[in-house]
């Protein structure tokens, strides 16, 4: 079986798709685990949670949703805890809501998305790695996990402890998202995942599919150019 993650897609379906037709995915025969921040900046989220939500309850075994902090800040909105959605992508995401569904039935399935946001794990084991959207805290077991980890940036990661972060994780590394990097790469435990989809430029902004099991990952470009590279620093 080969194991998939991607992170941080931010609405961008084409990408998103193209890679997955770029690798021949199979959700019979491989595994997919999607880093959270699936929502807002692009232009097409309702598409991407209807794609994902739709396989994840056909194959339950090998789609694995993991929670982002932008599904969180949907989550406070439509419960109205905080208004910080508006900030972030609000208007995409409920665009792309009444493009598919239309605007009489946008905003119900919309709070739908949201409920399940709510039943989504915030971490996810394999045999190959751990796998969350942000960070970790390792002052908790990984049943554990604080809602709070959703928003830690690499900074503070940074300050972690090696030891105790590498008996934490069975001295597996960790996949995330969160911090758009450059390229894929390595730092500490830590593999940094997200490539700035719908965040840098259309010059640099890129959606990155990791194949976990093979240490490379698949780069789509705004233009829909996919190049393969090797994850630098992996053992």
């Amino acid at each position: 079986m080969r194991t998939f993650y991607v992170t941080d897609i931010h609405g961008n379906f084409n990408a998103f798709t193209r890679l997955l037709d770029h690798v021949n995915f199979d959700p019979m025969k491989d595994k997919l685990i999607i880093g959270g921040d699936m929502i807002n900046r692009g232009p097409k989220s309702a598409d991407v949670l209807h794609w994902i939500k739709e396989r994840a309850q056909s194959y339950p075994d090998n789609i694995v949703i993991i929670a982002g902090n932008h599904e969180e800040m949907m989550i406070w909105f439509m419960k109205e805890i905080s208004p910080m959605w508006m900030e972030f992508g609000w208007e995409e995401t409920m665009n792309s809501f009444r493009n598919k569904y239309g605007s009489d039935k946008a905003w119900d399935i919309a709070e739908e998305y949201a409920a399940w946001f709510e039943t989504l794990p915030l971490l996810y084991e394999d045999e190959h790695g751990v796998y969350v959207h942000a960070g970790v805290d390792i002052h908790q077991g990984k049943e554990q996990q604080p809602d709070n980890i959703l928003w830690i940036n690499d900074r503070e990661l940074s300050t972690l402890d090696e030891l105790e972060l590498t008996e934490w994780s069975n001295d597996k590394y960790i996949f995330r998202g969160h911090n758009p990097k450059s390229n894929v790469q390595v730092i500490g435990n830590f593999v940094n995942c997200d490539l700035g989809s719908c965040v840098f430029s259309d010059s640099s902004a890129a959606l990155a599919l990791v194949e976990v099991n093979e240490k490379r990952y698949f780069k789509c470009m705004v233009d829909g150019d996919i190049t393969l590279h090797k994850i630098i620093g992996m053992q």
